[in-house]
């Protein structure tokens, strides 16, 4: 890939993440490195010069030159542009959300409608994209752990509630993890080899749950992540993960496709479990 192709790069932020997404493995390793950080902090490229970045980064300034042009922009300024411009589009506060919806609810739909659509469009995108062998490989991992660690922040806390109580529900042993990050640091420290670490992060990512994967990682402990990128923190070579991203309206995201997907990794957790006891 490179700035010879015919593809055009991405003049907004919102078409960057996909589009480096599908292409990141045509990237070198070196490049591969700078599109996950990019992504990653994009308030970091959009604010600071070259020079820092780059540092941040933990490359030259050179290669982040590089990386640029193998987008197909003309240089490191025309790619900052476009970071820049996705700092109007950082997260808002609901109130302003809602009142974008409103400015943008059509005529002839409502509310209803629309997210009913979204979730259609979410769970349609997720069945066309994910690989059903990953689920079972992932809920196998599940079943054969002794007990099953549950983590996640923010966006994900119904995610991970869902499934704490379904796991419950099945008699499979499981732990929320729960309380202050510097107490879950010791809990996650305390996960056995023979359990397991099922974490869930989104969009912005929280580097909580992304130490707890880290440290169990580390610790040689199985791990399935739930996020919505391959680029995603928790999105490692060494652990198993399943991405899902939901449509948004105004900068509202829902779950649908996510809580889909949820059930269906537990239920074959159980299928597994049930099978081999």
């Amino acid at each position: 890939m490179s700035a010879g192709n015919n593809q055009k790069p991405p003049r907004v932020f919102s078409e960057l993440k996909p589009w480096l997404q599908e292409h990141y493995t045509a990237l070198s390793k070196r490049l591969q490195s700078v599109a996950v950080f990019v992504l990653q902090n994009p308030d970091v490229v959009a604010l600071n010069t070259i020079a820092v970045i780059s540092e941040k980064a933990d490359v030259t300034p050179s290669t982040m030159v590089r990386f640029a042009k193998s987008i197909g922009y003309q240089g490191f300024s025309d790619m900052q542009a476009v970071f820049q411009e996705s700092m109007r589009h950082m997260p808002k506060p609901y109130k302003q959300r809602i009142h974008n919806l409103d400015e943008e609810e059509p005529e002839d739909q409502t509310l209803l409608r629309r997210f009913s659509l979204a979730a259609s469009l979410s769970l349609e995108r997720m069945e066309q994209h994910i690989d059903e062998a990953n689920i079972l490989e992932a809920s196998k991992q599940l079943a054969n752990a002794r007990t099953i660690y549950i983590a996640g922040q923010g966006r994900a806390t119904p995610v991970t509630t869902y499934l704490h109580y379904t796991f419950v529900k099945m008699g499979i042993r499981v732990v929320l993890l729960e309380g202050l990050e510097s107490i879950l640091a010791e809990k996650a420290r305390l996960i056995r080899p023979d359990e397991a670490l099922l974490a869930v992060s989104f969009s912005p990512y929280t580097a909580n749950t992304r130490e707890l994967v880290d440290i169990c990682l580390a610790q040689q402990v199985p791990v399935v992540a739930i996020t919505d990128s391959t680029l995603s923190p928790i999105a490692r070579n060494d652990d198993l993960h399943l991405e899902v991203l939901e449509e948004e309206l105004g900068g509202i995201r829902g779950l649908s496709a996510t809580m889909c997907l949820a059930l269906c990794l537990a239920v074959e957790t159980g299928k597994y479990r049930f099978k081999n006891s």
